[in-house]
């Protein structure tokens, strides 16, 4: 069913202007005498049967074969079942519901962690148990009559087609909708997306200070960024941060801009307060362990990774990659701490592996649990176990390697690596530009790398590799695509130096060589660099000038 729209002028009871016996009513949740209650609340109002699950796993099915007008979902739907927050997630990233259909949360639990990491999959209401009837039939009106204010706008957000959304948003505010804020932010969305950012800053300068407007602040913040006055971005989220301590998107803005500025410490802090507000938000959480890792902070990766791995797995987050980057992080981080404590983060590490090679029955996942396996074991000084998980990861990877997809043959590299087994990371990673280049000859799309990083860390040992074996251009091509990868990364730069001019001695003299040294040699006079690399730039230097005569 359609909801109709609805003359913001209209003074009358909303709820008359529905038609309750076309509307589709679905009830999620497991406790029985709550769920009878709910449909008898519905039955009253549709004077039909209603359809119902108490079982988590059942509603993304039900709701790709059916459409739905309103949801009444619970949120806690028993141990080990997904909670409503994650099936809420999941209905909308899949798109199995539309912005048309009503989701009411229904919970007892009214912690601040919890209340904030469920709004932040929008449901369109919220409920606290106990509640009367009277509550949720206020909410259930309150919900229809903005679906049916917003219908068109709506309509044009889950068709994708921007233009329609801003002029059914000019509409809605030349007839004074009721919804003003959100038909602004929505509006002011669509230009920032369209790249129209002078229409779209005009709107967040206008509404930065009135009421329920942060997402203008938001806007002014991402301008800034996109033009990189990255001083002003960071002013503008800290200033939302001040006034407005829970709004958490304020915190992940203002985290990328310190990334921008190459601050990892700060983006990490300001990602560590956020989670202390609401620490079950995933991909805050992904984030903030990537940065621990990034800043060598490996205890609190570990510890990151580890909550990760809990709250994804009733999820559409659940993968595999979230217990690899477990072990990853843990691999770091036991060296740090006695043997005792290591077996014991070990076995609690081998047991999400189990877990982990019992849900996803590929191949690389399956190496990958022997070879990270061989590590921990390694660490520990349990040799001999170690040996033998390696052993049966190197015979699987033999096996396999030739059906196993580049990018994860890049991550099977660097768990090599971390086993000192570096001509077989190098036979690896080459196996994996191979597969690239077929690929990108074969004119497929190219996803290999999950992460820049791991791509360009690819790049670089692959370099390493190629000019082990004088294949100079291979080693050139390899770095220059790591460099634009890492513009600032001055070790790649001086590498790329380097083999360029051996190059250039050892090869066909070719004077385009010479220009890409003499730029590069620019570029690092503006770098500030460490003593040992402001000695090879020197040496580098000297070295071009003698080749080049100068």
């Amino acid at each position: 069913m359609t909801i109709p729209v609805i003359s913001v002028f209209d003074t009358k009871d909303v709820m008359a202007k529905y038609n309750y016996q076309s509307m589709r009513f679905l009830i999620v949740d497991n406790v029985k005498p709550s769920q009878d209650i709910l449909k008898q609340y519905v039955m009253r109002l549709t004077g039909k049967q209603v359809e119902s699950t108490h079982y988590a796993q059942d509603v993304a099915t039900i709701c790709q074969l059916k459409t739905y007008d309103v949801i009444l979902l619970g949120y806690d739907l028993g141990e080990n079942q997904k909670n409503g927050q994650q099936i809420l997630e999941e209905l909308r990233v899949n798109r199995y519901i539309n912005r048309q259909c009503i989701v009411i949360l229904i919970t007892a639990e009214v912690s601040q962690a919890m209340v904030l990491a469920a709004l932040e999959h929008k449901p369109d209401h919220y409920l606290c148990k106990p509640y009367s009837l009277n509550e949720l039939d206020k909410r259930l009106n309150d919900c229809l009559r903005k679906k049916g204010t917003m219908a068109l706008i709506y309509q044009a957000l889950d068709d994708e087609i921007p233009l329609q959304v801003i002029k059914h948003c000019k509409n809605a505010l030349a007839t004074k909708n009721p919804y003003k804020a959100e038909c602004l932010g929505i509006m002011s969305r669509q230009y920032f997306n369209l790249q129209q950012y002078d229409k779209a800053k005009k709107i967040y300068g206008t509404y930065q200070n009135s009421a329920n407007c942060q997402w203008a602040t938001i806007g002014l913040g991402k301008v800034a960024l996109h033009e990189k006055k990255l001083n002003q971005a960071e002013k503008l989220f800290k200033l939302l941060i001040k006034k407005y301590p829970l709004y958490l998107a304020s915190y992940d803005w203002l985290a990328i801009t310190y990334e921008e500025q190459f601050h990892y410490l700060f983006a990490e802090d300001i990602l560590e307060q956020a989670l202390l507000l609401s620490p079950r938000s995933l991909t805050r959480l992904q984030k903030y362990a990537h940065l621990c890792i990034h800043n060598e902070h490996y205890d609190k990766a570990t510890l990151a990774y580890e909550k990760n791995f809990k709250l994804a797995h009733n999820s559409i987050h659940h993968c595999a990659d979230n217990t690899i980057k477990y072990v990853q992080a843990l691999i770091e981080y036991s060296p740090s701490l006695s043997p005792v404590d290591a077996k014991k983060i070990n076995t609690k590490a081998f047991t999400f592996m189990k877990q982990m090679t019992r849900d996803f029955r590929d191949a690389d996942i399956k190496i990958q649990s022997h070879l990270l396996s061989a590590c921990l074991l390694e660490i520990t000084r349990e040799n001999d176990l170690a040996k033998s998980e390696f052993e049966l990861g190197e015979i699987l990877l033999t096996r396999e390697q030739a059906n196993i997809p580049a990018e994860k043959l890049i991550d099977i590299s660097i768990t090599l690596k971390k086993l000192n087994k570096n001509n077989l990371a190098s036979q690896i990673l080459q196996i994996s530009d191979e597969q690239e280049s077929e690929a990108s000859n074969a004119g497929e799309q190219n996803n290999l790398a999950k992460t820049l990083k791991d791509r360009a860390q690819a790049d670089i040992e692959l370099a390493l590799s190629y000019y082990g074996q004088q294949k100079y251009q291979q080693a050139i091509s390899k770095l220059q695509k790591a460099a634009v990868s890492f513009p600032k990364h001055s070790a790649i730069k001086l590498n790329l130096i380097q083999i360029l001019l051996i190059s250039y001695e050892k090869g066909d003299r070719k004077t385009t060589e010479l220009y890409n040294v003499k730029a590069l040699l620019d570029e690092l006079h503006g770098f500030t660099l460490n003593i040992t690399d402001e000695e090879r730039l020197k040496k580098m230097q000297k070295k071009y000038q003698l080749i080049a005569g100068i």
